[in-house]
């Protein structure tokens, strides 16, 4: 049935039953147990892992979306939109980096070129 709204349950994954049962026992363990030989926890991985629980959950926040022509009501969960982590959001952001790409070839190109070294560097 294409068109029709599908959503992703997020909870039904390995990856997310185990940061909702494990996260808080890692987080009060990680300074005795981790810290000595991988430094310290930085901020922005508590703050990634507690979007990517929220990410389209409707209790975390939704938009009410309505067709103006035929009334038809539905809601948008809101997502974590964290690239990199959260495997949904991720997808979409390629995605959207892919159509970019086949937007606008030449732009692409440059942007992705390493930069050479001068003649007598190597």
């Amino acid at each position: 049935m294409a068109g029709v709204y599908r959503p992703r349950h997020p909870e039904r994954t390995v990856l997310y039953r185990v940061l909702f049962h494990y996260f808080d026992q890692f987080l009060a363990e990680y300074e005795s147990r981790f810290e000595k030989e991988y430094g310290f926890l930085r901020p922005i991985i508590k703050n990634v892992v507690e979007r990517y629980l929220d990410c389209g959950n409707p209790r975390c926040g939704f938009a009410r979306i309505r067709c103006p022509d035929c009334g038809e009501e539905r809601l948008l969960m809101f997502s974590c939109r964290t690239r990199g982590f959260c495997p949904s959001c991720h997808a979409k952001r390629l995605e959207e980096w892919g159509e970019w790409v086949l937007e606008d070839p030449l732009l692409a190109a440059h942007r992705l070129q390493r930069p050479q070294s001068a003649p007598g560097q190597d």
